[in-house]
């Protein structure tokens, strides 16, 4: 029984031995090393600017907040709260409640990543995952009595 030989066959041969499969009808040339190819792109022009906050959906998000107020859990502050946070209705329990203490931003947060973002790069940074919002409301406020929040 003789060996077919690989090396020279072809796609056509390929074909006449799989001829349940249809043949290309090109073939596609793939350089074996990268090539610089200039992209042509016609001009886009810049989107109409609408007024500050119009037309935007809510925040899904926490939201920064600096000015005085009644001071919520699932926001963030640029500067520590003059008072302390208060629980917000959960229409979705979270899984996860997290309270930064020492970051970017401070705060009371339903999200990782937002608290991730809040630490990520600060030195000594602080903050703790908690399994409702009442006890990380409960850690940040007792922290915030304390004088021990900081935005870095």
């Amino acid at each position: 029984m003789a060996v077919p030989n690989h090396t020279q066959s072809s796609p056509a041969s390929f074909f006449a031995l799989a001829p349940f499969m249809a043949a290309p009808a090109c073939y596609i040339l793939v350089p074996a090393f990268p090539m610089a190819v200039p992209c042509l792109q016609p001009p886009v022009e810049p989107a109409a600017r609408t007024p500050s906050g119009a037309g935007l959906p809510a925040p899904l998000l926490a939201l920064m907040r600096t000015e005085d107020g009644p001071f919520l859990a699932n926001e963030v502050f640029s500067v520590p709260p003059t008072q302390a946070l208060e629980p917000i209705d959960e229409v979705v329990p979270a899984a996860e409640w997290y309270a930064i203490t020492r970051g970017r931003f401070i705060g009371v947060v339903n999200q990782f990543a937002l608290a991730a973002l809040a630490i990520s790069g600060v030195a000594h940074n602080a903050n703790k995952a908690y399994t409702t919002q009442v006890l990380a409301l409960n850690a940040f406020n007792q922290a915030l009595t304390w004088g021990g929040v900081q935005v870095v």
